[in-house]
């Protein structure tokens, strides 16, 4: 993805879009650990950090590598791969690595409330109207069509990452009915 590519909101996150030559140490090897400011111990100058906002130490912003995730809302993660790392291969490195597999799983499960909570409201907007535009799309989204699991029960785990993510869904959506005045609280 180019920088002309961005969304609006993401072009003051990439005012120069980090070079991909610094992804890889001296052997050309694919850089984990070292490209985040939290855990660095190199001599390689960190890019990123984990932090969900950009952080800024002696005059060097890192940029927030959670806030460009969650702006660029790419459930399968492909374009963030590439636009953050050059290839898809080392953000499955990254994925495997012990220090960010919970941070990346959070991230996950966030981006899923975003959007299929932004689907149900399109999907609640669209009931209203007669044509009934996207609302494929919205039943989409809000019912991960992306992805799709093998044949089966699900495993425990499932169900809990389900229930939790249902629920979180379940409060944003009665607040905004409460905001709207749809719904009183009792």
């Amino acid at each position: 993805m180019s920088k002309k590519a961005l969304p609006r909101k993401l072009t003051p996150l990439f005012d120069e879009l980090p070079d991909h030559d610094i992804m890889r140490d001296g052997k050309g090897r694919k850089r984990t650990m070292s490209l985040f400011f939290e855990e660095n111990v190199s001599s390689l100058p960190a890019v990123y950090t984990i932090k969900d906002y950009n952080h800024e130490v002696k005059g060097v912003t890192y940029i927030s590598l959670y806030l460009i995730y969650m702006e660029l809302a790419d459930p399968t993660e492909y374009e963030f791969a590439r636009l953050c790392f050059g290839s898809w291969q080392h953000w499955q490195r990254l994925c495997g690595a012990q220090f960010f597999d919970k941070e990346v799983t959070k991230w996950r499960e966030e981006l899923e409330v975003k959007l299929r909570s932004g689907a149900i409201k399109q999907i609640m907007t669209n009931s209203t109207l007669s044509e009934g535009r996207g609302q494929t799309a919205a039943k989409f989204l809000a019912d991960r069509g992306w992805d799709k699991r093998p044949a089966g029960a699900p495993s425990k785990a499932e169900k809990a990452r389900k229930a939790k993510i249902d629920k979180s869904i379940h409060h944003e959506l009665e607040d905004d009915a409460e905001r709207l005045g749809l719904t009183t609280k009792h």
